[in-house]
């Protein structure tokens, strides 16, 4: 099983990254550099939840800013 751990920024999240030491953490690990938001997630959300993925199984769709591509 594959995961694709990464961080988005939501009203939930939000107070964890004011404590700029894990904020730090968390981005030196994603590639792009910064954190994604809601619509940065949208347009796979919308492809797995379409007829457009029905061939798609046991797959992982990587949306998490270069975190896994170490």
């Amino acid at each position: 099983m594959s995961t694709c751990p990464t961080f988005t920024k939501l009203p939930l999240t939000e107070p964890y990254f004011r404590d700029f030491g894990f904020r730090g953490a968390v981005l030196s690990k994603i590639k792009l550099g910064s954190l994604g938001g809601v619509e940065d997630v949208t347009g796979a959300v919308i492809y797995l939840a379409s007829d457009a993925s029905a061939l798609a199984t046991g797959s992982a769709l990587r949306v998490d800013g270069g975190w896994t591509a170490e």
